[in-house]
């Protein structure tokens, strides 16, 4: 496995934070990019923010160990960890017909892409820390 570029752990980060912070300030996007009508994307807004507020502590947690030179092979899977989940929950409201199967599955995909190439990037972290 190669090497991780260094720039790549900072890009990570910081892609959490614009990520959870969208989520917090615009809530209703995600239910709206699931397909769902704006009143319904409204009221589930409450979950984006639990969302987008896990997105900002992992990506706060990946940064801080970042700059200060410790691990952060564990933050980065912590972030794969939270896209598998996020997978398996956009599968789950596809199959129960609560969102648009297109959108919900295409979300899953793209989630499970996202799952599996941090966890392949922590275990390359890994490998070159030893």
């Amino acid at each position: 496995m190669k090497p991780v570029p260094p720039a790549v752990v900072p890009a990570l980060g910081i892609t959490r934070l614009v990520i959870g912070t969208g989520m917090i300030i615009g809530p209703a996007g995600l239910g709206k990019a699931l397909g769902l009508p704006e009143a319904e994307a409204k009221r589930a807004g409450w979950i984006a923010r639990l969302a987008g507020a896990r997105e900002i502590a992992i990506g706060l947690g990946t940064l801080d160990a970042w700059r200060s030179g410790r691990p952060v092979d564990g933050w980065v899977a912590a972030q794969g960890i939270s896209d598998a989940s996020d997978a398996i929950a956009f599968a789950a409201i596809s199959i129960q017909g609560k969102v648009s199967p297109v959108r919900g599955w295409g979300m899953s995909l793209f989630a499970l892409s996202g799952a599996v190439s941090e966890g392949l990037t922590a275990v390359a972290l890994r490998r070159g820390s030893r």
